[in-house]
């Protein structure tokens, strides 16, 4: 073969080498880009999808929140009240003039019946615990409001048997149970309450 000749398919073997190795090192260099890329992507992705769970675990804790809190003053509001009512019964005796033992009957019953309006409220509150869940809160609200039911059927019964001048020391024992027995599922609900709104680790 001529040296010419040889030299110069040596070039072009050579040209055509260089050519394939820059353009692999282009590609490779290329796909790394690619790959990085991705990567960063993804991050990005999963980051972003964190960031609104956390958004949406905080708006939930917050409108369980205002549920809770709403649902428990209510209650609050409704076991004073008859509280207040039993507070007046038991403040009357036998032995009281007529007029002011009819003055503090009266009072009684206005103040059962305002607990009785305030429970209707209660109820649709209790319907909003239900719905903002979990379950858990729904039980404890209904236990509370189930307890209430037996307050207001213990100082109605004291309120009846004043009327009819009948009264015991059991009613006022019976309204004494019935007073711990509500206050204690109002506690419960509310310990519930707090555990449940408690922000999660990661969100803190």
């Amino acid at each position: 073969m001529d040296a010419g000749l040889a030299g110069l398919l040596g070039g072009v073997i050579g040209a055509a080498v260089g050519a394939v190795g820059a353009t692999a090192s282009a590609w490779i260099t290329g796909r790394k880009a690619e790959q990085q890329a991705e990567i960063q992507s993804e991050t990005q992705l999963r980051q972003a999808r964190l960031q609104l769970d956390a958004e949406w675990n905080r708006a939930l804790r917050e409108s369980r929140k205002s549920a809770y809190l709403a649902f428990a003053e209510s209650c609050h509001l409704v076991h004073g009240t008859l509280s207040e009512a039993s507070l007046k019964l038991g403040g009357i005796a036998a032995s009281d003039p007529p007029e002011e033992r009819e003055e503090r009957r009266q009072a009684a019953r206005r103040l059962w019946n305002e607990a009785r309006t305030m429970n209707r409220q209660l109820d649709r509150l209790q319907h909003i615990v239900f719905m903002e869940g979990p379950s858990e809160m729904g039980t404890a609200a209904q236990a509370a409001t189930g307890a209430l039911v037996s307050h207001f059927a213990a100082v109605i019964d004291w309120l009846h048997a004043v009327d009819n001048e009948t009264e015991t020391p059991q009613h006022m024992a019976d309204q004494g149970r019935a007073h711990i027995e509500a206050y204690g599922k109002l506690l419960e609900f509310l310990y519930a309450a707090s555990n449940t709104t408690l922000p999660d680790i990661q969100d803190r």
